[in-house]
């Protein structure tokens, strides 16, 4: 049953009339009212018509494509003020220690602004901070993000990238 159901640009469900007596044929009490439609017009005439008073079904609704939706929500961020306002180059520079790791911050923080990533930097300030503050583990670090000499300056990772040659280019494609 499931590989029938469509999955829209935005990860909405989408079912048809079919799946839905499907569903409620295996889960009589399912609220259909949750779910969402391609085409409604035949559920809701045939209401109409026997005059019965069921759930209202919905079309899926119309939502920005996840890169209009990325761009609408970037300044959007819950943080506390004081995180909004830090000056997160100067953050990461005055954790360094040598002209090494300055010269690759200064490089770093060239790429985030480019790819408009600093409110992202001013996110996982605050969020590592409260993973400290409330005793949560995190992991070591995966992926591509321990490239990032700045990712490892905030905390997301404990993989220092100069100690292993890491390229920035691995992470910010």
């Amino acid at each position: 049953m499931a590989a029938k159901i469509k999955i829209n640009e935005t990860g909405d469900c989408i079912f048809t009339e079919n799946d839905a007596i499907d569903l409620l044929y295996n889960n009589p009490d399912l609220d259909i009212s949750t779910l969402f439609f391609d085409d409604i017009s035949q559920y809701t005439e045939s209401l109409k018509e026997l005059g019965i008073d069921l759930p209202t079904i919905h079309k899926a609704p119309k939502r920005p494509t996840p890169e209009v939706f990325d761009k609408q929500m970037i300044n959007n961020w819950y943080m506390p003020k004081e995180y909004l306002q830090i000056d997160v180059k100067k953050y990461l520079l005055d954790k360094c220690q040598t002209q090494e790791e300055r010269d690759r911050v200064e490089s770093e923080y060239v790429l985030f602004e480019k790819k408009k990533f600093i409110r992202v930097l001013q996110f996982l300030i605050y969020f590592i901070d409260t993973l400290r503050e409330k005793n949560v583990v995190w992991g070591v670090g995966r992926g591509s993000s321990v490239a990032s000499f700045c990712l490892f300056l905030i905390g997301v990772h404990k993989v220092n990238p100069i100690l292993y040659k890491l390229k920035i280019n691995e992470f910010l494609r």
